[in-house]
């Protein structure tokens, strides 16, 4: 397991990880933009509480990309069942 260093809202964290290199930045700079919005827009004082809002609006995206994804899952196996159908 390699270990690399990430930046997030001022603090430096070593993440360890098989992850590359670049993919761990790319999702701290995520973190550290989510954190940034919330700061600007809510004025939330408190480092622990832009943390947990920023994580709140990842986590919300995520599901939303979870259930489009089985949502089209859904829909391709309905597409594959009618094309089988037709060939049979």
């Amino acid at each position: 397991m390699k270990v690399s260093e990430v930046s997030i809202y001022g603090n430096k964290y070593r993440i360890r990880s098989e992850l590359d290199e670049g993919f761990l930045k790319e999702a701290a700079k995520l973190v550290e933009n989510g954190m940034r919005d919330i700061e600007k827009n809510y004025k939330i004082l408190t480092t622990s509480k832009i943390a947990i809002m920023a994580a709140f609006n990842l986590a919300a995206e995520y599901l939303k990309l979870r259930n489009e994804i089985t949502f089209l899952e859904v829909k391709l196996g309905e597409i594959e069942k009618k094309i089988n159908l037709a060939e049979g």
